[in-house]
């Protein structure tokens, strides 16, 4: 009798013990997206990762509930975890990405936020239209033998989960795998650290789901709590740890997007449309339709312009129109520097003003002068 009154109040201590460490777990993720978004509100990256870190904060509050047996009256709330699970691999995907590329990330990335919608719009509709389908809360459905519309939702949510960051391998896999950069070799290990994390605690999350294991949401909770913890002491030890990965692994990202072209075909394709057929004369010419003539993507492009040329791409063209008109002046001193600006591109007085300037170092007319007087010499 007394050995099984211990073993009751040990379950009880160690049950008060874990609810927590969850509780403290909902806190320090709610405060780490607090302070990612007033420390770094306004910096590429960090918005996203503060909606993570909310949502990440939501699925530990779920695992407590469930620890505690708490339920409510709203479906909303008995079941937002499914919510969550949906927000977190879209928004650290915008986080990664964001912080590995120095460009804009379109509007189109927002697409991955879509299946959240869809989550939130069906699970409404089928909770306003069949009022006889089971919503129970979590714990009560993990003492069924059934499963539930919304564990169903939240197994494909976990799918979603694992097939985001699969592809993230698949399109890091030249910065993971095949990295040439010494320098990266820090960010690497982080990177790989966040994806292959975020693969596990999906695939934890859907193994209790599906066998109604209850232990593996607290042990993913713990875990999640455990590795964020690590990972803010880490960063206030080194405050500059942020700025020493960054640089390798934005590097890597630029030259792995290029990696699998044929550089030394892609060159000569590029001097013959440029020398050739002189297509810089073109004044809609843009990176996209450039691009098209080469047969790859415009960030290609733009990359192997930057990393191997050294410019951006309006810089080059304008090196090329710029050597034209300087070639025709020499000809023609006397040449209408406005004509001749049209005719090799340019669509505007104040652009080839510009575009001279920043190549010659002065104004069209400067050097045309420069010329006629070199020449009377």
């Amino acid at each position: 009798m007394t050995s099984t009154l211990s073993s009751d109040l040990l379950g009880k201590a160690m049950i008060e013990l874990f609810g927590s460490w969850l509780l403290f777990g909902v806190w320090f993720h709610l405060l780490l997206a607090l302070h990612m978004y007033i420390k770094h509100g306004k910096s590429k990256g960090f918005p996203f990762a503060s909606i993570s870190a909310m949502a990440a904060a939501l699925l530990i509050l779920y695992s407590y509930l469930v620890l505690n047996r708490i339920s409510f009256q709203s479906v909303y709330l008995n079941h937002g975890y499914l919510f969550a699970i949906f927000l977190i691999p879209a928004s650290m995907e915008y986080t990664i990405e964001q912080f590995l590329t120095s460009e804009t990330v379109g509007f189109k990335k927002w697409s991955r936020y879509v299946p959240f919608l869809i989550c939130l719009i069906v699970f409404s509709a089928i909770e306003f239209s069949f009022s006889n389908i089971d919503f129970r809360p979590l714990h009560i459905q993990f003492q069924s033998g059934i499963f539930s519309i919304p564990e169903y939702f939240a197994v494909i949510g976990c799918f979603y989960w694992v097939f985001i960051f699969l592809m993230m391998i698949h399109s890091y896999r030249n910065i993971l795998f095949h990295n040439p950069n010494p320098a990266a070799e820090k960010g690497v290990k982080i990177l790989s650290m966040i994806i292959y994390g975020n693969i596990l605690f999906a695939f934890l999350i859907f193994l209790s789901i599906v066998f109604r294991w209850e232990g593996g949401l607290y042990f993913t909770a713990f875990l999640a709590t455990l590795m964020a913890v690590i990972a803010f002491l880490r960063s206030q030890a080194q405050p500059n740890l942020f700025n020493e990965i960054l640089p390798g692994l934005r590097q890597s990202y630029q030259t792995s997007r290029i990696l699998n072209l044929n550089l030394e075909e892609l060159n000569t394709n590029i001097q013959r449309l440029m020398v050739e057929e002189k297509i810089y004369q073109e004044e809609n010419l843009n990176i996209a339709n450039f691009a098209e003539r080469l047969g790859i993507k415009d960030y290609q492009l733009s990359e192997y312009i930057n990393a191997y040329l050294g410019m951006n791409f309006n810089r080059y063209i304008n090196e090329y129109r710029i050597e034209e008109v300087c070639k025709k002046i020499q000809e023609h001193p006397k040449v209408n520097l406005l004509n001749l600006a049209y005719q090799v591109g340019f669509n505007s007085k104040a652009n080839f003003n510009i575009a001279f300037k920043s190549v010659k170092k002065m104004t069209p007319s400067e050097y045309a002068k420069q010329i006629k007087f070199e020449q009377k010499k």
